[in-house]
């Protein structure tokens, strides 16, 4: 089982994004765990049901961190205690998100670090198209 983080803007189809809901829906019938780390005023009210296949949220949209987009906490750091202290037993932790200033297919400009912070967090990066195309 993995674990999967999305970010929502540019990403995800409730926000300019290529990845739809059926997708994920997908992956949680797969077994995996699947969770929001991105805008989630863009997705939750935007997606009824989110609750049937979304299994965790961990992004704010407190205040403004320029150099890993909004919310007071990076992603990174969501990330981190994600994985070793509330889910420490996934096979593989996978964030799905943009590159900054890359557009998607959608021909949007991507404006989020979402390959930086898992990087910096550890887990497996795959960028929206990618993902969008069969990228698991």
């Amino acid at each position: 089982m993995k674990v999967y983080a999305f970010d929502v803007d540019e990403c995800l189809w409730t926000s300019r994004g290529p990845i739809t809901e059926q997708m994920l829906r997908d992956l949680r019938v797969e077994g995996h765990v699947l969770g929001i780390n991105g805008n989630l005023s863009a997705f939750l009210p935007r997606c009824e049901k989110w609750h049937e296949f979304i299994s965790f949220t961990m992004n704010f949209d407190f205040g403004i961190n320029p150099a890993y987009g909004l919310g007071l906490v990076p992603k990174a750091v969501w990330m981190h205690c994600f994985q070793h202290v509330a889910f420490p037993g996934a096979d593989e932790y996978v964030m799905v998100g943009n590159v900054f200033g890359e557009k998607n297919s959608l021909g949007v400009v991507c404006g989020s670090h979402d390959n930086t912070a898992a990087a910096q967090a550890g887990w497996r990066f795959i960028k929206e198209d990618d993902f969008a195309n069969g990228v698991r």
